[in-house]
């Protein structure tokens, strides 16, 4: 019996990629970073979207302008002025008393009225030019105009965006100014409708809007 040297058998190749690294996935974890960081962009942009105020939203009428007029004379000791009989549709939408550094407490009483305008009054007890210049923007003299036996000096703003009426004598104690973007009828109408408000129907009435 014959013994033969056993054949050398071929080992079998190796198995595609068996003895190599894995791939890397280049690139993954950058393209993730980038969607997580454009989430949280648009994210923070919305919410700033929804914080931010926007001109297009009307304001909403002041239900109690009588109370809140009430409130301010007790606490300045004022007797403040309200509008007494405005045309339907004039409605009290930013009402408040204004306190800023350098200039003393100021009676507020804002007005939408017809044609998307708006109209306010201000008071305040001090009467020095220096209060009327700072709320009629300086304004250049565009004559006067007499309501109900009192004379109103006018003021136009250099852009002609604003116009004021300057009353020459103080109404309730308080220096006032009528100014907005109304046209001169209406700063008048509304000038003319001003009673300190112990003296108009509001004295004594709860939540008010005109018209």
């Amino acid at each position: 019996m014959s013994t033969g040297t056993p054949t050398d058998r071929p080992s079998p190749p190796p198995a595609p990629g068996a003895d190599q690294p894995p791939t890397r996935r280049r690139g993954l974890g950058s393209v993730r970073s980038m969607v997580i960081s454009t989430v949280i962009v648009v994210l923070a942009v919305i919410g700033w979207w929804a914080f931010v105020p926007r001109s297009d939203q009307p304001a909403a009428p002041v239900a109690d302008i009588a109370g809140i007029a009430r409130e301010v004379g007790i606490a300045q000791h004022w007797d403040p002025a309200v509008a007494d009989g405005l045309p339907k549709g004039w409605q009290p939408v930013n009402v408040r008393l204004v306190t800023a550094e350098h200039l003393p407490p100021t009676w507020q009483a804002g007005y939408d009225v017809s044609g998307g305008k708006y109209i306010r009054v201000l008071q305040t007890e001090d009467t020095s030019d220096d209060w009327v210049n700072t709320q009629t923007g300086d304004g250049a003299a565009q004559g006067t105009v007499t309501i109900d036996g009192v004379k109103w000096a006018k003021t136009e703003r250099s852009d002609g965006g604003e116009r004021s009426l300057v009353r020459s004598t103080p109404l309730g104690g308080l220096a006032t100014v009528v100014d907005g973007t109304g046209d001169w009828s209406q700063l008048t109408r509304f000038a003319k409708a001003l009673k300190p408000l112990s003296r108009s129907s509001l004295a004594t009435k709860g939540p008010t809007a005109a018209g």
